[in-house]
């Protein structure tokens, strides 16, 4: 189908306080479905507030795209910097993002500080800029920013439930079906906001969800606690310089994907690390963290863990779908990490850091392959299929397709466009090939 492309005209520029992006958009009318979009971990623009004396925007330095920030910011350091952040500041933002996790594993802000979304369903490019090229291939076929699609932010650093992102996607959605007409929702995702979109579509009121959302349509959903993202909870955190190849993403207190633990439904029996001849498999993820030295994250895991969240168990062992169709699809046949094997760790007996269990200071640990889209194993990429009304219908491969890249894969984005126009109707089409 071959629709008139819509003109948009987008300025981004930077106040003292924050970023903004005001785009100007041609006033002619569309029918689309709206989509909701739920982007991946560390994806969201955060606004960061301590107590009263700085206030500023922040976005994960290795997980950010110089080239799609709002200019003329070139790095994450540079955005900061000039949405408030102070140079004298600069070395007191890591203590600031990281959580403090107390003796029964429950994970808080430092004290005066506050973090968010820096808006939700607002202003799609300021909420989620690493997605600019996704909302361009929408925009010509319709979809305008802001109206029939909007973004869906959240803190990443905290996991399903421990945010407000179910209350910001209730509104969100009720904000774009009324501006719709009573045209239900797409609810699509990337990545970790496959599980958050997950979480809300299981907890919200399901005749709620049947009168809003039409379809859940995720791009290399992860469903699951990450294997490789494990090592992170015994990793340096990041960096400002993107390059440190020695940071991980996150800090190793964000407890919203380390302390997610491992499902063995999900994994199996496959070995996912070693330490020496030590072999750690789904099942052993505590003993994992604590081999490693993260023992508070040990302790996060117990409070956070999916295997212990009634909604996360009820599709994931006990297969019950949905409240409205799934549609999958994601990247196959390529190299993919797992996991790490590491040289035999010091592990004295009073160790309770990464610092001196002796994983730290392995940088070049062996990596444990398997097959997926080279950021997420096929093990987690076709999760849904074991809950999931038909997976022949409702997962689709598409072989060669990267995790980052499927957002804009002509194939991926045409599925989701098809979903949305045809699914309208009540009758969701099959994304299998």
């Amino acid at each position: 189908m071959t629709r008139p492309r819509l003109r948009i005209i987008c300025l981004a520029f930077i106040t003292a306080v924050t970023t903004l992006s005001a785009c100007s958009e041609s006033t002619t009318a569309t029918s689309n479905p709206p989509i909701v979009f739920v982007p991946g971990l560390g994806m969201s623009a955060l606004s960061v507030s301590v107590s009263s004396t700085s206030s500023f925007s922040f976005l994960v330095p290795k997980m950010t795209s110089p080239e799609l920030l709002p200019p003329p910011a070139k790095s994450a350091l540079e955005y900061s910097l000039m949405s408030g952040l102070a140079e004298s500041d600069v070395d007191k933002v890591h203590a600031w993002l990281a959580l403090s996790i107390d003796d029964q594993g429950t994970a808080t802000n430092a004290p005066g500080v506050t973090v968010k979304p820096i808006s939700v369903g607002k202003n799609f490019l300021a909420e989620c800029p690493q997605y600019g090229p996704l909302a361009d291939m929408l925009s010509s076929q319709d979809w305008r920013t802001n109206t029939s699609l909007r973004c869906l932010p959240y803190d990443y650093r905290f996991g399903p439930g421990e945010n407000s992102f179910a209350d910001d996607l209730k509104r969100v959605v009720e904000k774009s079906v009324s501006e719709a007409d009573g045209t239900k929702v797409v609810i699509a995702c990337h990545s970790q906001g496959c599980l958050m979109a997950d979480y809300a579509l299981r907890t919200l009121d399901a005749s709620w969800v049947n009168a809003h959302v039409s379809s859940l349509f995720g791009f290399a959903g992860q469903f699951s606690g990450c294997s490789d993202c494990m090592r992170w909870a015994f990793s340096d955190p990041w960096s400002w310089d993107p390059n440190d190849p020695n940071a991980s993403p996150v800090d190793p207190t964000w407890v919203g994907q380390l302390a997610l633990d491992l499902q063995p439904s999900v994994y199996g029996e496959n070995l996912l690390y070693m330490v020496g001849d030590r072999e750690f498999r789904a099942k052993d993820n505590k003993a994992l963290l604590e081999a490693g030295g993260a023992v508070s994250m040990a302790r996060a895991s117990q409070r956070y863990g999916l295997q212990q969240q009634e909604w996360f168990v009820a599709g994931d062992e006990r297969g019950v779908p949905l409240p409205v169709p799934g549609r999958f699809v994601y990247g196959t046949n390529l190299p993919t990490t797992a996991g790490y094997a590491f040289s035999a760790a010091k592990a004295p007996l009073a160790c309770t850091t990464p610092q001196c269990a002796g994983l730290l200071d392995q940088a070049g640990a062996t990596e444990i392959q398997t097959d997926g889209d080279s950021g997420d194993s096929a093990w987690m990429n076709e999760a849904p299929a074991r809950w999931t009304n038909d997976a022949r219908c409702d997962l689709r491969g598409l072989p060669g397709v990267t995790h980052m890249g499927i957002v804009t894969n002509s194939d991926a984005v045409d599925l989701l466009i098809r979903v949305a126009l045809e699914g309208a109707s009540g009758d969701v089409p099959c994304v299998s090939g």
